[in-house]
């Protein structure tokens, strides 16, 4: 029997005080966090399709109910100590973290020229930079934005995500909207709302 422990994602105790996991998974308590596991082998193997689709289903749970702070797919602790160990060391730091993304979503934002239509150099930097402009612009409805994708050639951000208030969540997809009628040049594709990969970034050592 595996006794190492496949983690998907860290959460808080009390928004799960009324509800169950997912079947196959577990939650290890340390104080008032949850990391939502469930029994692997240790390997240092990529994870495969299915192993993603799985991961991605268990934290969309976990998002619909709570906070969660999803872990890079595929991260295996050795043993329950080691993960315990682990949440005591980063507790201020998750705590921290779940606090900032609690009740906020993640929407993305991809623009690109609009379809059938030829441009030449010229005209296609000038679409580039009210891509750039349109993405400015959205930032203002949002709480933080990273960039996820550049043009190659100008390093102009195509592609952004934005973390949003969830109460403000159709003032953003109004401000997108927007955006389409000011730059009819551009198709402007917003989905979500995602839970925030684009905002997590984890810390594992030896």
């Amino acid at each position: 029997m595996p006794n190492a422990l496949r983690l998907y994602a860290i959460t808080d105790v009390e928004h799960h005080a009324q509800s169950k996991p997912l079947d196959g998974t577990e939650l290890l308590h340390f104080r008032d966090l949850a990391a939502v596991v469930s029994p692997a082998d240790y390997s240092t193997a990529s994870p495969s399709g299915e192993v993603i689709e799985e991961y991605r289903r268990i934290v969309d749970d976990v998002f619909g109910k709570a906070p969660v702070l999803p872990a890079p797919v595929g991260t295996v602790f050795r043993s329950r100590e080691t993960l315990t160990r682990w949440l005591e060391l980063h507790y201020v730091a998750l705590s921290e973290a779940l606090a900032f993304i609690e009740d906020r979503a993640v929407a993305r934002v991809h623009v690109a020229r609009e379809e059938g239509r030829a441009v030449d150099r010229e005209t296609g930097s000038d679409v580039a930079a009210a891509a750039a402009e349109s993405l400015r612009s959205l930032r203002r409805h949002a709480v933080v934005a990273v960039p996820l994708k550049s043009e190659q050639l100008t390093g102009i951000v195509h592609s952004s995500a934005f973390l949003i208030d969830k109460e403000l969540w159709d003032e953003f997809v109004a401000a997108v909207d927007d955006q389409r009628k000011r730059n009819p040049r551009l198709t402007l594709e917003l989905t979500g709302p995602w839970p925030p990969f684009d905002f997590v970034r984890m810390q594992f050592g030896s």
